[in-house]
């Protein structure tokens, strides 16, 4: 009879065990790349033959952000700020590990295989509808380059901060 009970409770601490829930958790990897056009600014002559230069038009960088998640299997983007401005955009899983960035003659990985799951943030462009942050996060939005504001399937709010984002190395145009 010991041998049963003892072989019970045994099956019970090893099924507590196995069950137990390890909390959910976002990680942020957040990286920009500049483009540098291969075209030199030409000088421009106006009627009368005074010459003036032209400043080459500067592009916004292009932002690569990824979460890993680990037992968050649905995402809802709330807000972007990216250094200090709003912008607008989506959030989609990705599939293919790891998550390589071509770099002409040598690569960047920017998110290592994992077993976590990995969502990719697009910028899709600038939020223009005046929206402030709220007071709850308007000093990390001050304090860091790159604040992220996620809703899961639960509506549990998750806040994800970069103090700062990763520069790549420029890429050419022609």
């Amino acid at each position: 009879m010991k041998q049963v009970v003892l072989c019970i409770v045994m099956a019970l601490s090893i099924h507590s065990v196995i069950a137990q829930k390890t909390s959910p958790s976002l990680r942020l990897k957040a990286y920009q790349r500049s483009y540098i056009s291969g075209v030199a600014p030409t000088p421009v002559v106006e009627i009368g033959g005074k010459e003036t230069s032209t400043i080459p038009a500067s592009q916004e960088p292009t932002y690569y952000i990824y979460l890993l998640a680990n037992k968050v299997p649905y995402l809802k983007i709330e807000r972007v700020w990216i250094k200090n401005q709003l912008y607008l955009a989506t959030i989609a899983k990705v599939n293919q590990k790891p998550v390589v960035l071509d770099n002409g003659k040598r690569k960047d990985t920017l998110v290592k295989y994992t077993d976590e799951m990995v969502w990719q943030v697009k910028i899709t462009g600038k939020d223009h509808t005046g929206i402030t942050p709220k007071k709850d996060i308007e000093d990390q939005v001050k304090a860091n380059e790159l604040v992220l504001r996620l809703v899961d399937q639960n509506d549990h709010v998750f806040t994800r901060t970069a103090k700062q984002i990763t520069v790549l190395e420029a890429e050419k145009g022609q």
